[in-house]
């Protein structure tokens, strides 16, 4: 890392919070700080949306499964763009037109009060486990940059994150979102196609890769691979279609927006990471020993596996803007996080329980609130997951998912596809499925697959493949059971008063989102975005001047080239609307 990265890095923190602070002006009221007044336009939800799917995770933990198995990485992200096109088809509409603030809304609409509180405060902790993972992610980029702890890097990236989420809210959030995922992808663009043409093409890539076949390598049984292809596919679907997720939709003005913001996700999703393992597929076939390169990462060294091509392929400067790009990855989903918590704990926590009628001023003070002792607890949880050394960092992520977030997430899907099941099957059901996971996180063995498979010879990527597998399967099955088995209990002549918010539910799932209905969109967000794209853009040119030839100067006029036309576009999109 030398000085022109430095300088880069530098400027990128100074840039993103001043963009933060002039979106503050935008969040007047609760209902801005929390969701933007429901005014977004869908490329900038479909944005967030993307922004929120990924983190610097996606460039090291996922990175070492790339350096290390090849193209069965693609599965997961491909999982999240089959995840948004059926948004696009089905969900994102019907919970946009639940005309609801938060998440929390639509579950305690569904299923009422008890189920409401149970799922608000088991999801704050595990919005805690995933930004954790989140830091950490970010943080062993920087150390094998920096030669510095990851303990560092960890309280200095979150205390940022946490200052842009208190600062500006939902505005902010979104706002920083479409900035980063533009300079993410313009910026991963071009490295992943300098990296194909050192490769030879794509061909010539897959031909060189050093795995046994495409499935990549320790694997006995290709039956396993493709459970696991299909249990990925089927995680992610659910992971981005059920009511803890919405928010995404929510701020959207209308069921229509909120369908092409979740095709626009989609559609990233195909493209984007194909580009971002190019460089990790191209360090696997040059057959470099990443541990000796990077000791202080100790049995996490396949992290750097993107870090060493940019390290030793790309001109000075391009390590700084990846840092800055691996420092969006992580800001986005942590912000929007942190903002999603925020709105949670005021609307289904603190309003419910005050004595008195809150404030707007009071809302706003206590949404900020939230959100400042929710980064710090981030933070915290990440400095605990920075010392365990036991699971490689892709496994951790995925058994996070398969065993916590699965469990919230069935319920919070079906609650808009099937509605005549009893209030207590919200909570019911999530915990079914808590019990679950437990069951299988410490009772699981590779034994009881012994009936399809010689046991003695799975390899020990197999052994946790079965085990999300396991975990997935079990909680689609029985999980998901269960929950189809309450409608034997439903009935509606019991609780009328139920019955009556039922009726409204069901009602708003099928009735449009009207003009009246729909809030004003200020064109002022689009034109600060527009400039503040296209300074991004000429800010980068100056890199051309400290490289030693026109081919490097090239990597930085495409990647200020993609930005400039980014900016435009949306300056062009202010102007026809």
């Amino acid at each position: 890392m030398n000085t022109i990265d430095i300088i880069v890095v530098s400027a990128y923190f100074i840039f993103i919070l001043v963009a933060a602070t002039l979106f503050k002006r935008f969040s007047t009221n609760s209902s801005q700080f929390i969701k933007g007044g429901g005014a977004m336009m869908w490329w900038m939800a479909g944005a967030t949306a993307f922004m929120t799917q990924f983190s610097a995770w996606t460039f090291t933990g996922a990175a070492a499964k790339a350096y290390e198995d090849g193209f069965p990485v693609l599965i997961v992200f491909w999982g999240n763009a089959l995840g948004f096109f059926v948004a696009s088809y089905f969900f994102a509409a019907r919970f946009r037109k639940l005309r609801v603030d938060t998440p929390m809304d639509v579950i305690k609409q569904r299923f009422g009060f008890v189920s409401e509180q149970v799922y608000t405060w088991l999801q704050f902790p595990l919005t805690t486990l995933s930004a954790a993972i989140w830091l950490n992610g970010l943080a062993i980029f920087v150390a094998a940059v920096f030669q510095i702890e990851l303990s560092t890097t960890i309280i200095g990236v979150g205390l940022v994150v946490t200052f842009i989420s208190v600062s500006g809210g939902s505005w902010a959030v979104s706002a920083t979102n479409v900035i980063q995922l533009i300079m993410l992808m313009s910026i991963t663009m071009v490295v992943g196609i300098v990296a194909l043409i050192y490769a030879g093409g794509p061909l010539q890539l897959i031909a060189d890769f050093p795995a046994d076949s495409l499935m990549g390598n320790n694997i006995s049984y290709w039956q396993i691979f493709v459970l696991w292809g299909a249990v990925m596919l089927t995680k992610q679907v659910i992971s981005t279609n059920n009511a803890m997720t919405c928010y995404r939709f929510l701020v959207t003005s209308n069921e229509r927006e909120a369908k092409k913001a979740a095709l626009f996700a989609a559609l990233l999703f195909i493209i984007g990471p194909v580009l971002w393992f190019v460089p990790p597929w191209v360090t696997a076939t040059l057959g470099v020993d990443l541990a000796t390169l990077y000791p202080n990462l100790g049995n996490e060294a396949n992290n750097a596996a993107y870090l060493y091509f940019i390290d030793h392929f790309m001109p000075s400067g391009v390590l700084g803007l990846i840092l800055a790009a691996m420092i969006a990855a992580t800001v986005s989903p942590m912000t929007t996080a942190l903002n999603r918590n925020a709105g949670i704990f005021v609307r289904n926590v603190y309003q419910v329980f005050a004595k008195n009628k809150v404030s707007d001023k009071t809302q706003m003070k206590v949404a900020k609130i939230a959100t400042l002792v929710n980064g710090l607890l981030a933070i915290v949880a990440a400095l605990f997951f920075s010392s365990l050394d036991n699971i490689s960092f892709f496994d951790l992520l995925m058994l996070v998912g398969a065993l916590l977030q699965i469990p919230l997430a069935i319920p919070a899907l079906l609650a808009v596809v099937i509605t005549r099941t009893p209030d207590w099957s919200g909570w019911a059901t999530l915990l079914v499925g808590l019990t679950l996971s437990a069951c299988i996180h410490f009772g699981f063995n590779a034994n009881w697959y012994s009936l399809w498979f010689d046991t003695s010879l799975l390899t020990q990527r197999e052994i946790i493949d079965l085990k999300v597998i396991t975990a997935v399967l079990g909680q689609v099955i029985i999980t998901g059971g269960f929950f189809c088995f309450t409608t034997l209990f439903y009935n509606p002549k019991k609780d009328l008063k139920r019955q009556r918010v039922l009726s409204t539910f069901r009602m708003n799932l099928r009735r449009s989102i009207s003009r009246q209905e729909e809030a004003t969109i200020d064109n002022q967000q689009n034109i600060y975005l527009s400039r503040l794209v296209r300074v991004l853009a000429i800010c980068c040119l100056p890199l051309m001047l400290f490289v030693d030839s026109w081919p490097q100067a090239t990597i930085f006029l495409a990647i200020a080239v993609l930005m400039f036309l980014a900016g435009n576009a949306l300056n062009k999109k202010t102007q026809l609307i």
